[in-house]
């Protein structure tokens, strides 16, 4: 009678798959071999993954500021050469005692710097300029609820413009700035202002008649001394469009009317816009809120033409019918009076007319006030 495996017994198929000796060690063995192609090597510092090239001869740092002891070693070169020379380093203009083509600096939490290099009479070689990345907002002004970049568009022709502004004590340079959309394809140039705080952009690409599938992704990179801040805004061009401010003509002694900005979009039809009018007395400013209006209401209307009110001021502006977009500025009518003044001629009091625009007293000094006889609205 033959023997019979009880294991066998228990786990009929286990005979079938279970796997030679040698078979798993050669499988152990292929799969350390992957782990060491795959992973980086822990000695390479020619390369560390804590900093990049920002630009030519600038290196952005990332220093973990959460450590106890945060620091980076940076490796520098002065030249590309295989026959390097003699050369001696400064860090931002005073003597380091490391010398050679190849050096390493340790960099610590936000002090980065301006190292230089030199050949053994002192003739200046190259230099690397190194900024410390860092996590926070404080060279431009602005916080995380108001935004740091405005950006506005004054039509759907495919331009728009973007500024921001230094804060008081830190006048920063712009490192770069650029603008994309995530669809492939899109081809967005942009001009950097002579001020630094400010871009014109126009894309390429773009079609005022088709709706828009991406957001335009801005990303700015500035710079306070060694310190180095990123910002970034996302947007529809829809989303940014404002309206130049509006031109205001008189029909005739009641009536007022005004046309679209030559800069918006056309045709009127496909792009409409609505207006936004209110009264305010005299000496008061479009920019002044309810308060000043008497309780009068602010009126929404698509009509050009409005009925002029004696006392007061009329304001208008405009904004895209289709779209819960920015509105433009205000434009403004003033109302005229005219007076009945008599002039100081040699005791001619010919009565003549005088024109006021702000005030409602109006005086002309020829030797001596004229006296003010009567009012009318025109």
């Amino acid at each position: 009678m033959g023997y019979i495996n009880s294991q066998a017994l228990r786990h009929p198929l286990r005979n079938e798959l279970e796997v030679p000796e040698t078979l798993s060690i050669m499988i152990f063995v292929i799969l350390n071999i992957l782990l060491l192609i795959i992973q980086p090597g822990k000695g390479n510092e020619s390369q560390p993954p804590n900093y990049s090239i920002l630009q030519p001869n600038v290196l952005a740092v990332e220093v973990n500021l959460a450590e106890s002891n945060p620091m980076v070693n940076v490796s520098l070169r002065c030249e590309e050469t295989d026959n390097p020379r003699e050369v001696s380093w400064q860090y931002n203009g005073a003597p380091m005692d490391q010398h050679g083509n190849d050096i390493t600096v340790t960099v610590e939490e936000l002090f980065g710097g301006n190292y230089t290099c030199y050949d053994s009479e002192g003739a200046f070689l190259n230099y690397t300029l190194v900024l410390v990345r860092s996590s926070g907002h404080k060279i431009l002004m602005g916080s995380g609820d108001t935004g740091y970049i405005a950006c506005t568009s004054q039509n759907y022709n495919g331009s728009f413009q973007c500024s921001w502004s230094w804060s008081p004590d830190r006048n920063g340079e712009v490192m770069f700035v650029t603008a994309t959309r995530w669809s492939k394809g899109s081809e967005i140039s942009c001009a950097l202002g002579s001020s630094q705080q400010s871009i014109s952009c126009q894309d390429q690409t773009y079609c005022p008649y088709a709706e828009e599938v991406d957001r335009i992704v801005i990303e700015l990179g500035v710079r306070h001394k060694y310190r180095l801040e990123k910002y970034s805004v996302s947007f529809y061009i829809n989303e940014i469009v404002k309206p130049d401010k509006l031109e205001i003509t008189k029909i005739d002694q009641s009536k007022i009317e005004w046309e679209y900005p030559r800069t918006w979009s056309v045709p009127d039809s496909y792009f409409p816009l609505t207006f936004e009018v209110k009264e305010l007395p005299h000496k008061k400013d479009c920019t002044c809120e309810s308060k000043c209006r008497r309780n009068k209401p602010v009126n929404t209307t698509q009509d050009r033409q409005w009925t002029v009110k004696k006392g007061f001021i009329i304001c208008v502006r405009a904004q895209d019918a289709l779209c819960n977009s920015s509105w433009s500025d205000w434009s403004q009518y003033i109302s005229h009076y005219r007076t009945l003044l008599f002039l100081p001629l040699e005791g001619d009091r010919t009565p003549v007319w005088g024109w006021e625009v702000q005030e409602r007293r109006f005086s002309l000094s020829l030797n001596k006030y004229n006296q003010l006889m009567c009012e009318s609205a025109f």
